[in-house]
């Protein structure tokens, strides 16, 4: 019960911090097109009736950097506006799994045709799901002409309007959806021991896609994070269909996301379209199996899904290491996030508090005096050119968190020359737990070093990433040696890191390029 209790802890820890940078956008975005597109100007955004509004949704949802929990105050907030619902569901089945980091990501460390295949199936499943709505539940809904309210005067006030609308959404009743959806998954963690499905999804069991299915749906898999996993699977062999599953369900849904559907558009609507689509997304995996396999050999394990699963094993887990693992989840751009949040969610309580009557937001919106004089330095921007401008430049911000994220390859070896020191001192001195913990972030850093190769020379040669694949292999043969409690065999294998990790920092430092023919060479001789 003790390890339950804090592996379930853990998780629900892990969830909130992966989501906090995308849930963050997530209300920015909401308020932007309140405060500053307005309900008319959403409304035209998503166009009209019938297969332009679905593209449409479609198209704006793969640009958003947000996840299955993020999009809920996006899709609140179109639901306010009046748009069709079908638009809104076609919006859901494509904005969580498809924005640009997670796709450059998914192009990098995946075969990018498999990637693309995804993509395009994707948005079939995101039209053809607001179609299959529109034929079966509501075949003559139009856009409603909902949510039209005064726009905020154009200045500071305008984007205080901003803040505001974000703040009260933190604490509004949607938020307790995203708290529902990350218990959910901290709770099946807790409930799956400890390296359970270490081997699963396996390519030659046809039960893979339908056991994903029914773990991926409940848990929160955030963009990146799901990505990873199916990079892993893609490097260990297992079952594509049962990947593709991964990308649609469970990086697209999780069990907040369906409570908030099916409290707006009826749960039993909810539950045959969300049917349909289960069915239509297995299927479609099931189809992909043979096709797309393109593996050359099945590894017997995987820990790609170890994040559903217990983190401690039996009589194993406390406070202290549960603060450990939440924390290493907190990488660059999770302290902003998570600071936004916290003084947004100071600033929603204290509001709701002393404006309960919403009384700053009527001021905020209030007309402007018309006799009022202006300088001709004071150029009046309408507030939908401000907000399309507004969501490019979360486009753009979301280009330049790649290049923050993901490195120079300088930065990434340097990095790994640090992390390598931590590894083999825990493995000498017998501290298994901490070993685990720095060989996962190695495991990180060497697919960082790859996206980040890629990102700026916009290309990746196929025997560098061999050779990380490699180095992956030789840090995964020395984790499971300590998960297995054989401290001595994982201390034999460091030879393994050893000879696997000059080739790969030689392969990627251009400083020792020169030294690259004999690294690959060499590479190829032990493989």
């Amino acid at each position: 019960m003790e390890s339950i209790f804090w592996g379930g802890l853990t998780r629900i820890g892990q969830s909130a911090v992966e989501a906090s940078v995308t849930l963050f956008v997530g209300l920015l975005v909401a308020a932007i097109l309140r405060r500053m597109l307005g309900a008319a100007g959403v409304r035209r955004m998503f166009g009209g009736d019938g297969w332009s509004g679905l593209l449409r949704a479609w198209a704006l949802g793969t640009l958003l950097p947000v996840c299955s929990l993020g999009v809920l105050p996006v899709a609140a907030e179109m639901r306010r506006c009046g748009l069709r619902t079908s638009t809104i569901l076609a919006f859901l089945l494509s904005a969580p799994h498809l924005n640009p980091l997670s796709l450059l990501y998914g192009l990098t460390l995946s075969a990018p045709s498999v990637i693309i295949t995804f993509a395009l199936a994707s948005l079939t499943l995101a039209v053809l799901g607001g179609a299959m709505w529109d034929w079966f539940f509501e075949p003559k809904q139009p856009h409603r002409q909902t949510g039209d309210e005064p726009m905020p005067t154009p200045g500071v006030g305008r984007l205080l309007a901003v803040f505001v609308n974000a703040a009260r959404d933190s604490v509004s009743p949607l938020m307790g959806f995203v708290v529902f959806g990350v218990l959910a998954t901290g709770l099946l963690a807790a409930a799956i021991p400890h390296g359970y499905l270490s081997t699963t999804m396996r390519h030659d069991d046809v039960r893979s896609p339908l056991l994903m299915a029914v773990l991926a749906l409940p848990a929160y898999a955030g963009p990146l994070q799901g990505m990873m996993k199916i990079g892993a699977m893609f490097e260990h062999g297992n079952s594509v269909g049962a990947s593709f599953v991964l990308f649609e369900l469970g990086i697209g849904l999780n069990l907040g996301l369906v409570a908030w559907e099916m409290r707006s558009f009826g749960s039993g609507k909810i539950a045959i379209w969300l049917l349909l689509i289960i069915v239509a997304t297995v299927g479609l995996g099931y189809a992909a199996e043979k096709p797309l396999y393109f593996a050359y050999e099945e590894a017997s394990h995987t820990h790609a899904f170890d994040d559903w699963t217990n983190p401690f094993p039996e009589n194993v887990g406390d406070a202290r290491l549960t603060l450990a693992k939440v924390a290493e989840k907190v990488e660059i751009l999770e302290p902003v996030a998570l600071v936004g949040l916290a003084l947004l969610l100071l600033t929603g309580l204290t509001l709701r508090w002393v404006d309960p009557q919403g009384r700053l937001d009527a001021w905020l919106t209030r007309p402007a005096a018309e006799d009022k004089p202006r300088s001709r330095w004071d150029v009046v921007v309408p507030g939908p050119v401000l907000g399309v401008v507004a969501l490019i430049g979360l486009v753009a911000f979301s280009i330049v968190a790649l290049f923050i994220y993901y490195p120079p390859p300088e930065q990434v070896i340097a990095e790994m020359g640090r992390v390598r020191a931590e590894v083999f001192s825990a493995v000498k001195s017998r501290n298994k737990e901490e070993g685990i913990r720095q060989l996962e972030l190695w495991d990180l850093l060497t697919r960082k070093l790859q996206v980040g190769v890629f990102l700026r020379t916009g290309k990746l040669d196929p025997e560098d990433a061999k050779l990380a694949e490699q180095l992956r292999e030789r840090l995964e043969d020395v984790r499971d040696a300590l998960l297995a409690g054989d401290l001595q065999d994982a201390d034999d294998k460091l030879r393994g890191i050893e000879q696997a990790y000059g080739p790969c920092k030689r392969a990627f430092l251009p400083s020792l390029r020169e030294s690259v023919p004999e690294a690959r060479s060499g590479a190829n001789e032990e493989r």
